[in-house]
């Protein structure tokens, strides 16, 4: 299923051409780079939470050795006989199968295995708050990019709107209608504009390289963006705030920090009890002399038997672990303690920046609807000869700077908005 939908993301890639915030969310899930690490630490943690690394499984051994000697031998028996022999060769085979398997430990396995379901776990959560932090990321650059687009459209309308000026200032003057000095006043005022029309370009296309290394794609991927501003209703605080405390995935790795603290302590006060293992194994022996007691001798055989354990002193090092892994499990205790009073304070904040933001974008959203009144009451007046064509330059600039000052205002809002779903866990389910 995974493949399919790689593979429907890989044509796409392909041929769209529009992209949209969520599309964009899910390239970054399918290419990011810091989201591919880490899926490979967490696959990580999920191979280490098996059994056998707990030490619930036995473990067994095979061992083969060959031993091969040529000596000198001088033997002198009690009843007188000797036995010397130069250049003696001898040669012994061992071969044997051991097994060994923890049976009783003080339930110290257990704990174990334990910590390894929390270390998995822990994994996961870190895994989501990297997931939540690259969307983040992703939305910025996103946003960044829509922006500049924004800024871009209205440096080229703004350079439409002085090319035809500068055409019925041309007019006028050949006409004897208006001095020179009006042209020339539309043309520096036109070379300004074609230069911030430059700027903005190279801004946005820069822009658009920064979205597409977020996105973990090659350079050479075309699209366009589509308007995904925030509109100016507010949401409540409230369900942000509930779901924080939920679903944050800082707060739950806080929380799997204090459980993880507890199982370590587990498996430590494990170690003050006795331990036992059933060992058993099979081992055959080989042996050829030229020279000694023995010519040969061949042995093969089952052995088995229970061990004991008990650790009676050393050191008072169980207890000094002991010590420290309560000392940690009280850290961790505090570390959960103040997480949660930051992510109160933070969530506080964001929405203070959320619905101040908001209010701005209202206010913006009306104060064009004005400039724009301005703006075209100073056309009409320019055109019957009322107004100065420096006059009416100032209401242009008025009227950009507040279309400006909007989409500011809801890139702000939208940024602000993305940073409450980060905190309260809905970035992931967007």
């Amino acid at each position: 299923m995974l493949i399919l939908v790689l593979l429907g993301i890989s044509a796409w890639v392909q041929a769209q051409t529009k992209l949209s915030l969520q599309q964009a969310y899910e390239l970054a899930l399918a290419h990011n780079f810091s989201i591919q690490i880490a899926t490979n630490e967490f696959e990580i943690t999920k191979k280490n939470n098996v059994i056998g690394n707990a030490g619930m499984l036995p473990v067994i051994n095979g061992v083969v050795t060959q031993d091969n000697q040529v000596i000198d031998t001088k033997q002198k028996f009690l009843n007188g006989a000797e036995n010397n022999r130069d250049g003696a060769k001898s040669n012994s085979l061992n071969a044997g199968v051991e097994m060994s398997w923890t049976l009783f430990n003080g339930m110290k396995m257990f704990a174990t295995k334990q910590r390894l379901s929390e270390l998995e776990a822990m994994g996961k959560l870190r895994l989501r708050q990297q997931i939540e932090s690259t969307l983040s990321r992703v939305a910025k650059a996103y946003l960044d990019a829509l922006l500049a687009k924004e800024q871009l459209s209205i440096s080229n309308q703004v350079l439409i709107i002085g090319e035809k000026r500068l055409s019925v200032a041309q007019a006028k003057v050949s006409a004897g209608k208006s001095s020179k000095s009006e042209v020339l006043t539309v043309q520096v005022n036109l070379n300004a504009d074609k230069a911030a029309a430059k700027r903005s370009l190279a801004v946005y296309k820069n822009s658009k390289l920064n979205l597409i290394q977020m996105l973990g794609l090659q350079t050479t991927f075309e699209f366009e963006l589509e308007d995904t501003w925030i509109n100016s209703e507010l949401v409540s605080f409230e369900s942000f705030k509930e779901d924080a405390l939920k679903q944050n995935s800082g707060i739950q790795m806080s929380r799997m920090g204090m459980n993880i603290a507890k199982s370590q302590l587990k498996e430590l006060k494990g170690d003050r009890y006795p331990s036992l293992q059933f060992r058993s194994g099979y081992t055959y022996t080989q042996q050829e002399s030229e020279a000694g007691f023995l010519q040969s001798s061949n042995n093969r055989g089952l052995h088995y038997g229970l061990g004991l354990n008990l650790n009676l002193f050393n050191g008072f090092d169980v207890d000094r672990k002991i010590g420290i892994a309560k000392i940690s499990q009280r850290t961790a205790d505090l570390f959960y303690k103040d997480s949660l009073l930051k992510l109160e304070v933070a969530i506080s904040q964001a929405y203070e920046n959320y619905k101040t933001n908001v209010d701005l974008l209202q206010f913006e959203e009306q104060n064009v609807q004005l400039a724009q009144q301005n703006y075209d009451l100073a056309k009409e007046q320019q055109a019957s000869g009322l107004l100065s064509i420096n006059d009416l330059r100032i209401a242009e600039v008025n009227y950009i700077q507040s279309m400006q000052r909007k989409f500011q205002a809801a890139y702000e809002a939208k940024l602000s908005l993305i940073e409450l779903e980060r905190l309260s866990g809905k970035l992931m389910k967007q």
